[in-house]
């Protein structure tokens, strides 16, 4: 529904519609108007007035507008093809945006809920240790480097997911001021 509502995508309805009509007007034109005239006539060499009434009706043997219609068709067709175009970009786009943005959402929730409480348990289990004399300080300092790697992670995926919901909004702002 969202792709439907796109401006670029909405825009060519508009175009179709329009190509449509025009197809419809040469269509129409296949068929020959009828003209009737009417009018007043003075006549001066008999110096009298009249009444003139005419009309004609084109027969159409050779020209029955084959090549507009032809050429107004082949334009709607055209239309249509570069409407479901637009919308295939369009969806291949939102999808590649949302591809990464939920990649970015599945990685951050992942380093939230499993690897950064294992890494705060074990820096901490580690670092009691070395109060209690259990461990070395070279066992404290990897422990201590594991966390910061693991926060640091988690905040490049916290990042990544930011950057793809202003990439989504950028996109969608920028389709809208080319319409």
């Amino acid at each position: 529904q969202r792709v439907a509502q796109n401006p670029e995508v909405a825009r060519w309805t508009t175009e179709v519609a329009q190509r449509d009509a025009a197809r419809a007007l040469e269509v129409a034109r296949r068929t020959p108007d009828v003209t009737l005239t009417a009018g007043y006539r003075r006549l001066t060499d008999l110096d009298s007035s009249a009444w003139v009434i005419g009309g004609s009706i084109p027969l159409p043997l050779f020209d029955r507008n084959k090549a507009g219609i032809q050429e107004a068709a082949e334009r709607t067709a055209t239309a249509h093809q570069e409407q479901r175009a637009v919308q295939a970009r369009v969806t291949a786009l939102l999808a590649a945006a949302y591809g990464t943005l939920a990649s970015a959402q599945d990685e951050a929730a992942l380093l939230a809920t499993d690897v950064l409480p294992g890494a705060r348990s074990a820096f901490a289990a580690i670092e009691e240790g070395y109060r209690l004399g259990r461990f070395g300080f070279l066992d404290v300092l990897d422990a201590q480097r594991t966390l910061v790697t693991a926060e640091g992670r988690h905040l490049r995926a916290l990042t990544a997911v930011h950057k793809a919901v202003a990439q989504v909004v950028a996109e969608i702002k920028k389709k809208a001021k080319k319409i």
